[in-house]
């Protein structure tokens, strides 16, 4: 679950799949299903875009202070 974390920081960070992939050298079919697996334990963002839903920014804090 970490490694989803921090897929899902990246994301966020970025504001693109494609771009989170590239900086952890995964494909960006790989980081949405990570995402898709993180949501099924956070729950679903409701939004199309890129923005995380309200646990988002409860996650994303300590994360950043870890890389």
């Amino acid at each position: 679950m970490l490694k989803q974390i921090r897929y899902f920081q990246s994301v966020v960070r970025l504001g693109s799949f494609t771009a989170a992939a590239e900086e952890h050298f995964i494909s960006q079919s790989a980081i949405s299903q990570q995402i898709k697996a993180l949501e099924k334990i956070a729950g679903p963002n409701s939004n199309a875009s890129v923005i995380p839903a309200a646990k988002g920014p409860k996650i994303t804090p300590p994360i950043k202070d870890d890389k």
